[in-house]
């Protein structure tokens, strides 16, 4: 995939709205006072990205557990001249979020999101039973330490960050949201209209189909879903490969018990490293903490391994680089056939 030409505000942009997107009435007029622009260049610039493929979308990210769901990271040992049925069959499934070929004997790794451990399991038995293959493991989150893919596009951050705090998925407590509030969420996982005033489109959108909201209603919804970590993340999905970023790798470590805590959030504190996790072990899968690893190069992604290691103590990861991408989309929460 070709990279995208950038321009300075194209950069700075991304560097904002990939973890920050202003939830307010005007956003891009927000931003633009921030670089000093009109709030019609941040919109130009934003439309720019999107076609170009650089943004994926801007929405949410809902924390799954917090919406009452359950979440596990799956892969599955396929024989090499079956990875692209295998592969096909596994994104069919609605609960599939995201499906990688990654290297590895167990090549094609997938994100499965259900209302229940039940559901999962009932999933994780239909694909055995079609492909034939029961080598498949489920690795649902125990700690997670970080998720926040950050990529820096100005040359502008230091080498080390503060790692945020530790959270344990089991524990979760969901919310309980009212039917207008779902009718939100449903929106705010699509893509968000470039437009002067964007959430005033969702709450027309909302009130054509019979809720009783209006835009500042939205903004506040929004606002509280984020600050109570409804939302992890609520900014723009970036094509990372469209930016330079060609390579990246699941790290997959092993640390004993007593250490995993101290290790994950040394682990976290690399901004490279966008996605930080404890998962249980298997008799044929030893490893317990993974990080996603991004760089321009897998020279990069190799020295930020190094310096982990270094940082932790710990023996040399598995690097399991990305060979194919699948499937990458969002969970549809509280859509129709969704449990």
């Amino acid at each position: 995939m070709t990279q995208a030409e950038l321009t300075d505000l194209d950069r700075r942009v991304l560097d904002r709205i990939q973890t920050s997107f202003p939830v307010t009435s005007r956003p891009f007029a927000a931003l633009a006072k921030d670089f000093g622009v009109a709030e019609a260049d941040v919109i130009a610039s934003v439309r720019g990205l999107k076609s170009s493929g650089v943004i994926r979308r801007i929405g949410a990210i809902f924390d799954s557990h917090r919406l009452g769901y359950k979440s596990t990271l799956c892969a599955i040992a396929v024989p090499e001249e079956r990875i692209e049925e295998v592969a096909a069959l596994i994104s069919e499934f609605p609960n599939v979020t995201h499906n990688y070929e990654r290297e590895d004997r167990y090549n094609v790794w997938f994100t499965l999101i259900a209302h229940s451990p039940a559901r999962v399991q009932a999933i994780l038995d239909e694909i055995a039973e079609r492909t034939g293959i029961d080598d498949i493991l489920d690795l649902p989150a125990i700690r997670l330490f970080k998720i926040k893919v950050d990529f820096d596009f100005s040359g502008e951050r230091g080498e080390r960050v503060e790692a945020p705090p530790t959270t344990k998925p089991a524990e979760t407590e969901a919310v309980e949201l009212s039917r207008e509030e779902k009718a939100l969420a449903r929106l705010l996982q699509a893509d968000l209209h470039v437009t002067e005033r964007p959430f005033l489109e969702l709450a027309k959108t909302l009130a054509e189909c019979g809720y009783d909201v209006d835009e500042a209603w939205a903004i506040q919804c929004t606002r509280e879903w984020v600050e109570a970590r409804v939302i992890r993340r609520f900014g723009a999905a970036i094509r990372h490969h469209r930016t330079g970023y060609s390579a990246n790798a699941m790290g997959v470590w092993h640390a004993s018990e007593e250490r995993v805590e101290e290790v994950g959030r040394i682990m976290a504190s690399f901004p490279e490293a966008s996605h930080v996790y404890q998962r249980p072990s298997a008799p044929t899968w030893p490893a317990n903490l993974y990080t996603m690893i991004h760089g321009r190069s897998r020279e990069d992604v190799v020295d930020v391994a190094e310096r982990i290691r270094e940082a932790t103590g710990l023996e040399a990861p598995r690097l399991l680089y990305s060979v194919r991408e699948f499937k990458k989309t969002s969970m549809k929460y509280f859509a129709e056939g969704d449990g």
